[in-house]
């Protein structure tokens, strides 16, 4: 019996112009992400900012994780003095064309963090660029989220209708992109989900990898998003 081949879920690399232990630039992804994508019997396709990815016809899935604030330029607005940004200019644009790519095709994705953020920007929404400390600390902490129970958030979560999560961003969505719907709040109100009814996405504020390897709540989007890349592949 030949085995199926498992599917192949592209995972968009951060750019760096200095990585720690190399004598030039650098591209990176967290190897939690990656280890969550295993488990879930994926397999991850990592590709760099520095070169345009030209295999999305052999691509099953997505998954986009958080890193450094998208250019407030991009929603018509002045950095402040809290602005974390990339290093490398085209990061914004690499991944940009990534979300293009999941849109036009239909592959199902999981957006993360950063993610999400720049999804809402690509359709015209805003971010609000530094969140209060209080009541809730957003960064480094972790805090229930509440979550539609009609979305697909909440099928790839078992039905769960509020879920503890880890969560590390002191930026948040401002004003919602065309065709968006939030799915998920914090207690103060934050954006933490967004969705499009139209498309196998799910978009998420926190950060599901940080403990993917011992919570079920966590592992368990990526198997959401490898799952319906399997099924996206069975039918290709």
């Amino acid at each position: 019996m030949v085995e199926q081949q498992k599917p192949l879920i592209a995972v968009p690399a951060m750019s760096s112009n200095k990585i720690q232990g190399l004598r030039y630039s650098g591209t990176v992804v967290a190897n939690a992400v990656l280890d969550a994508i295993v488990r879930a019997g994926g397999q991850p396709i990592v590709f760099s900012a520095h070169h345009p990815f030209s295999a999305w016809d052999e691509v099953d899935g997505l998954v986009l994780p958080g890193g450094a604030d998208v250019n407030p330029a991009r929603y018509g607005a002045i950095a402040d003095k809290h602005d974390w940004a990339t290093d490398f200019d085209q990061q914004d644009d690499a991944d940009a064309a990534a979300i293009s790519e999941v849109e036009a095709r239909g592959i199902p994705a999981l957006l993360i963090c950063r993610g999400l953020q720049l999804w809402n920007v690509e359709r015209g929404g805003t971010l609000i660029q530094h969140l209060p400390e209080d009541p809730i600390s957003h960064v480094g902490s972790e805090h229930d989220v509440e979550i539609d129970p009609e979305s697909r958030l909440a099928e790839a979560l078992g039905g769960l209708t509020e879920a503890g999560v880890s969560s590390y961003h002191h930026q948040a969505i401002g004003d919602l992109g065309s065709g968006l719907r939030v799915v998920g709040r914090a207690a103060d109100g934050t954006v933490e989900a967004v969705e499009d009814p139209d498309l196998e996405v799910v978009a998420v504020q926190w950060h599901p990898e940080d403990r993917a390897d011992r919570l079920a709540v966590d592992q368990q989007l990526f198997d959401w998003v490898v799952a319906r890349a399997r099924s996206r592949r069975a039918v290709r």
